[in-house]
């Protein structure tokens, strides 16, 4: 059985209906607007009409001093009419006023049974409904004026019977509600103005608080976009970056002249720099040398041969300190060596080239903007730079195939920038660095090379980090190990760090091996060209003595040899003659 009963439509519109009119019927006129004012304004209509009820009741009554009534109702019409209007303050007065006067008229007349009745009946209720429709001042005029009535009453009464004591009684009595009254009045309105206050202050506050946080929401959003920006153009940085590698990868076979000024140009033209030229360090490391360049300035550098003694200019304070340098305003830097080859540049960024920890030259990159670099920059560029120092190594040994140098003439080349031509293996090192390192044999390192598995040569325990070895293998031959220590003693390697581990091994061997495939095919096209360039040489002529003589001297080149002999043969060479 349900529990829903039925609605009665009629009935609820019957009384949204009443309570409509009644809201109309009591809306104070539409010009009051303060919300104090309207207050007031709805207090009367409502008091009037309460009041003009109570009246049409008490005629129905039947009253003997149906008089008193009627005025009561012509007083309380005139108060409501006046109420409906934008005069409600007036209306107000005129009911307040008119009804404290009717109790001092009945008085005066002496129709009153006594004094008391008389102003109990009006004037009480009078100065009550006057603390609440009257201004401070309108009820302060209103309580002294009933007070002075009240005391001075039997001075104008015309009651045979009237009682001083009485009339004294009530005009305490009306003293009193006044001052009561009154004080309340002073007190709601001290309160509604700390009220206030407290509002206004709250909005204050509120409106500081907004303020606030619409600046803090504005800083914040600007933070967030330059951040946004920054990110951009350090991708977009790093993208260029990495066109230029692509680009200088596509071109390593070039010569090593071609190949270095192919970089300068291609720095400058994809990161819009005004000039871009690399310097290495000579033999003795005393001074750096200009071996590229992109600008016009540039090349007239490198026309006469450009270097800078180590220390001098921001180029020499980088190849001395090994530390990267920015000159924000070049006119006003102090270690700034002033070009008159390069007028325009205004700002400047030295970076070392570093093969490993070895300083072999200097990355000089300028522009025509103040302040066009910041550390974002020297990050960036340095990744750049150091791929440059890994290409120039390339070139130093891809002398010999573009100049038919001896092989030790190259390594003793490359000692003295700094290179090591021959490494056993490389260290990551806790700060960072990258050194050599030699693989110190052990048995337990030897097991690892003989059964091509992983293993943990040192146990996690106090004070003893743990150490894995990961063998490199290509096609099950181990060409190499990835030795690694724990950086806290309590490690302990997860399954899916040393799978991870494992495959990175995997990978390394097949760049390494793809790694030795190219160079030996380097090895075997340089020693093609040689074996043809000697041959050719050798074809060149057809004496047989200047046949040997060639012969000997393009092999003591190639070989780097001192002493190169050919033995005769009276069976092959014709006896001379």
């Amino acid at each position: 059985m349900s529990n829903l009963q039925p609605v009665n439509l009629q009935a609820q519109s019957y009384t949204q209906r009443a309570s409509s009119a009644w809201q109309r019927l009591i809306e104070p006129h539409p010009s009051i607007k303060e919300i104090n004012e309207f207050r007031r304004a709805q207090l009367l209509v409502i008091l009037t009409l309460v009041l003009s009820s109570l009246l049409i009741l008490a005629l129905l009554s039947g009253p003997k001093s149906v008089d008193l009534f009627l005025t009561f109702g012509f007083v309380t019409l005139v108060s409501f009419a006046l109420s409906k209007t934008k005069y409600f303050r007036l209306g107000a007065y005129f009911f307040t006023y008119a009804f404290t006067a009717i109790g001092y008229i009945r008085v005066y007349q002496g129709t009153a049974s006594s004094v008391e009745i008389s102003i109990g009946a009006t004037v009480h209720i009078a100065l009550i409904l006057s603390s609440a429709l009257l201004s401070n001042r309108g009820f302060l005029i209103l309580a002294l004026l009933s007070s002075i009535a009240a005391f001075a009453a039997p001075v104008y009464s015309k009651s045979p019977f009237f009682d001083i004591e009485a009339s004294a009684s009530s005009g305490g009595v009306v003293l009193t509600i006044g001052v009561i009254l009154y004080g309340i009045q002073i007190f709601r309105a001290n309160l509604e103005r700390a009220r206030l206050n407290e509002v206004t202050e709250a909005n204050r506050n509120l409106e500081d608080l907004t303020a606030n946080l619409e600046q803090r929401i504005g800083a914040r959003t600007l933070e967030l976009e330059t951040a946004n920006q920054q990110v951009l153009e350090r991708a977009t940085r790093l993208q260029l970056i990495s066109e230029i590698s692509k680009e200088i990868s596509s071109v390593i076979n070039l010569r090593p002249n071609e190949l270095l000024n192919r970089i300068t140009h291609s720095i400058s033209e994809k990161l819009g720099f005004y000039h871009v030229g690399i310097f290495l360090l000579d033999d003795n490391r005393d001074f750096v040398v200009l071996q590229a360049a992109n600008s016009d300035g540039g090349q007239r550098m490198l026309n006469r041969h450009h270097q800078l003694k180590v220390g001098t200019g921001i180029v020499g304070y980088v190849s001395q300190s090994a530390q990267p340098r920015i000159a924000l305003d070049t006119g006003e830097d102090s270690v700034f060596f002033k070009n008159a080859d390069l007028p325009k540049t205004r700002s400047e960024i030295a970076l070392p080239l570093k093969y490993g920890e070895n300083l072999i030259g200097v990355l000089d990159v300028q522009s025509t903007l103040r302040s066009e670099f910041d550390e974002e920059d020297t990050n960036t560029l340095s990744t750049l730079a150091n791929q440059v120092a890994i290409i120039i190594y390339s070139v130093i040994f891809k002398e010999r195939v573009e100049s038919g140098k001896p092989l030790r003439e190259i390594n003793e080349r490359a000692e003295k920038l700094g290179i090591q031509t021959m490494q056993s293996g490389y260290s990551y090192l806790p700060d960072g660095s990258i050194t050599n390192a030699n693989l110190q044999s052990n048995s337990s390192v030897d097991r690892v090379i003989a059964s091509g598995e992983t293993a943990i040569l040192t146990l996690p325990s106090k004070g003893n980090p743990s150490i894995l070895a990961v063998p490199v293998k290509f096609r099950e031959r181990v060409i190499g190990i990835i030795q690694i220590e724990a950086a806290e003693a309590n490690r302990k390697w997860t399954e899916d760090e040393i799978a991870m581990i494992q495959s990175i091994s995997d990978r390394a061997a097949y760049a390494l091996d793809n790694a030795r495939l190219f160079e030996e095919t380097t090895l075997r096209a340089e020693r093609e060209r040689l074996v043809s360039n000697i041959t050719t040489k050798i074809r060149g002529t057809n004496d047989p003595q200047e046949m040997i003589k060639t012969a000997v001297e393009e092999l003591k080149r190639a070989l780097g040899a001192t002493r190169v002999e050919v033995v005769p043969n009276g069976n092959i060479l014709p006896p001379d003659k």
